[in-house]
């Protein structure tokens, strides 16, 4: 008997899947074996004068509106095809086909209104692990389960990609990263480069904007002369001591920095996140 979604009378904390679980022979309460170890005897003990039967006159107070995941036990709507919290699939199989079916029965890709108006009426089969088992090994004995407990924000994308990198040694470009950088990477819990990243770039930016600032009014004549053409430029341009010059290229000189450094993690953020 599959005893997932009831708990256990001396602990009560629901059942898992892999739980060694002992039943009570009289009245057929479940228990966990250490649970029923502790006490000698079954829960219910006391209602077996009454002829009392779990399979038939226990509710266990479950509630109708939740499932109970068989990996770690936690509550999730009764509609979820995933456990929100470790990933692992919820509905049965028969469940699961049914699902699909109706679905199918209701037109593709999205399904018909009555009426066959062919609007949305059916929500896809979404999985979060990007058809990725939830037992992939992805290294580090990490599997595609826990990596996506720890990525809980876009799963699909990156259980994949973790996938392809530990098989194919194949990643992609992360524009995500790219565009926000020091930002995106705290934002994924990766604390230490990501500080330095960002620290890196604010150093770039103050830098950028002193030289601007302070050196203003060389960029006011820069822009007259660029303003009169390329005759004036190069005029400008000759006109200037070393020091001047390179006062005049480190806006363009930190920006192209700032860019390359958006390439580079861009290109590089899936292994390092991994």
């Amino acid at each position: 008997m599959d005893f997932i979604g009831n708990k256990c009378p001396v602990c009560d904390k629901y059942f898992h899947g892999d739980d060694d679980v002992v039943v009570c022979p009289e009245c057929g309460t479940p228990h966990h074996r250490e649970c029923y170890e502790s006490v000698g005897h079954c829960a219910n003990e006391n209602l077996h004068a009454d002829g009392y039967n779990f399979a038939h006159d226990e509710k266990n107070d479950n509630n109708a509106d939740v499932v109970i995941c068989p990996s770690c036990g936690k509550e999730n709507d009764k509609y979820q095809f995933f456990c929100k919290y470790c990933a692992t699939p919820l509905q049965k199989e028969d469940q699961r086909q049914n699902t699909e079916n109706a679905e199918n029965r209701q037109g593709q890709p999205f399904g018909n209104m009555p009426g066959g108006t062919g609007a949305p009426f059916a929500m896809p089969f979404m999985d979060p692990l990007g058809g990725v088992p939830a037992d992939t090994d992805l290294g580090d004995d990490v599997t595609a389960g826990e990596a996506a407990k720890y990525v809980k924000q876009n799963t699909p994308y990156f259980v994949r990609i973790f996938s392809n990198i530990k098989a194919f040694n194949k990643s992609k470009f992360n524009f995500s990263a790219a565009l926000f950088s020091g930002g995106y990477m705290l934002y994924r819990k990766m604390y230490k480069i990501g500080a330095v990243i960002f620290g890196l770039e604010v150093a770039l930016y103050a830098a950028m904007l002193y030289v601007v600032i302070a050196f203003r009014d060389l960029y006011n004549q820069f822009m007259e002369a660029y303003a009169s053409g390329m005759i004036k430029v190069n005029e400008f341009l000759s006109k200037l001591s070393t020091a001047d010059a390179i006062k005049l290229y480190v806006p363009g000189i930190v920006y192209i920095m700032l860019i390359a450094l958006m390439i580079v993690i861009g290109a590089n953020f899936n292994r390092l996140y991994m």
